[in-house]
């Protein structure tokens, strides 16, 4: 939530109501990283199946699992 209140116009708009969601149904939290034009986004969630359904839309990659 800090992260999207104060860092807002670092995250692309078509991702403020994907990030919302994630928060608000505690499904998978997202995780701003790098800079410059070159970042990216890393989802965490403690239910991968769920986040799946959820991200059906979205192109994911499975980094580490435990």
């Amino acid at each position: 939530k800090v992260v999207l209140d104060h860092f807002q116009p670092m995250i692309p708009k078509h991702f403020h109501e994907l990030w919302q969601r994630g928060l608000e149904t505690n499904t998978y939290y997202l995780k701003l990283c790098g800079s410059g034009g070159g970042g990216y986004m890393l989802g965490f969630t403690q239910d991968l199946d769920q986040a799946k359904s959820v991200l059906k839309d979205y192109k994911l990659e499975v980094v580490y699992q435990f």
